[in-house]
C-alpha cells in the first residue's frame, strides 16, 4: 500500500498552511495510515498529479487519485473502515455542521488577518498566482481586504461559540477527537502556520483544546513548521 498526499507549500517547503490539506493529513493520521507528502507550489500546475484539476490536496492511493479533502475523507472511510472518523450518523452530522460553520463563523475574521501573511510567505510565480486569484475572488487588493479593524472581534465571537461545547468535553468528538475536531482545527493550523502572534483573545477552553490537538499523533501538528516572527 502506497499513500501519497500532495500538499501546498510556501517558499519554505516545510511551511504547509492549507486547511484543506490539513484535513486530509489529520484524516490519514487518525486512521493510523502511513503516508508521505509531496509539497507543491500554488502555481506549479504542471507538477500536480492531475494538472487539469490543478488543486490540492490530492491523495494518490496505489495509483488511484482522490481529489478534494471531503472526497479524501470519504475514500478513507470506505477503504479503511477501522478507526472511523465519524462512528455514528450523529458524529457525521456534527462534522458536516462544523465544515459549514467555520467558513461563516471564523473565516470572515481570520481571512483578513491571515491572507496577506500567506501571500508574503510565497515567492515568484506562486505569490503572483495567489494574489491574482484571491484578489479576483474578493474584488479588491489583499491590502484592502486585510484592512478590517473589526476582524479580531469577529474571530473572538466565533471562538466563543467554539468554547461552549469544549467547556464540557475534551474534544468536539467527546472524549476523543473525530472529524469535527479536524475540520475546524485545520483552519487554526492555517493561521498558526502564517503568524506567530494572534491579535485576538482565545477563550481558555479553546486554547486548552488546541494544545490537545497539537499533541495528537506524537505532536504531528505541533512539529509543523511556522513562519518566523
Amino acid at each position: 500500500m502506497t499513500l501519497t498526499l500532495y500538499d501546498l507549500r510556501t517558499a519554505d517547503p516545510d511551511i504547509r498552511p492549507s486547511p484543506f490539506c490539513w484535513i486530509a493529513k489529520f484524516a490519514l493520521l487518525h486512521k493510523g495510515l502511513d503516508f508521505e507528502t509531496i509539497p507543491l507550489g500554488f502555481a506549479e500546475k504542471k507538477n500536480y498529479p492531475d494538472p487539469s484539476y490543478g488543486k490540492c490536496p490530492v491523495l494518490d492511493d496505489d495509483g488511484e487519485l482522490v481529489r478534494d479533502s471531503a472526497a479524501i475523507v470519504e475514500h478513507l472511510e470506505k477503504k479503511y473502515p477501522a478507526r472511523p472518523l465519524t462512528a455514528t450518523e450523529g458524529e457525521k452530522a456534527m462534522a458536516e455542521f462544523v465544515a459549514a460553520w467555520w467558513p461563516a463563523a471564523l473565516l470572515p475574521g481570520l481571512g483578513p488577518l491571515t491572507m496577506l501573511k500567506i501571500c508574503n510567505l510565497l515567492d515568484g510565480e506562486d505569490r503572483d498566482y495567489f494574489r491574482r486569484t484571491r484578489e479576483a475572488h474578493y474584488g479588491k487588493s489583499l491590502e484592502a481586504y486585510s484592512d478590517d479593524p473589526a476582524a479580531p472581534g469577529k474571530v473572538e465571537a466565533g471562538l466563543r461559540q467554539l468554547a461552549a461545547p469544549l467547556a464540557r468535553r475534551k474534544f468536539l468528538g467527546g472524549a476523543t477527537p473525530n472529524l469535527a475536531d479536524y475540520n475546524v482545527f485545520s483552519l487554526l493550523m492555517w493561521r498558526r502556520a502564517a503568524a506567530p502572534v494572534d491579535p485576538y483573545e482565545t477563550p481558555a477552553e479553546v486554547a486548552a483544546w488546541s494544545e490537545r490537538m497539537l499533541d495528537l499523533f506524537g505532536g504531528y501538528a505541533r512539529k509543523a513548521k511556522r513562519a518566523a516572527a
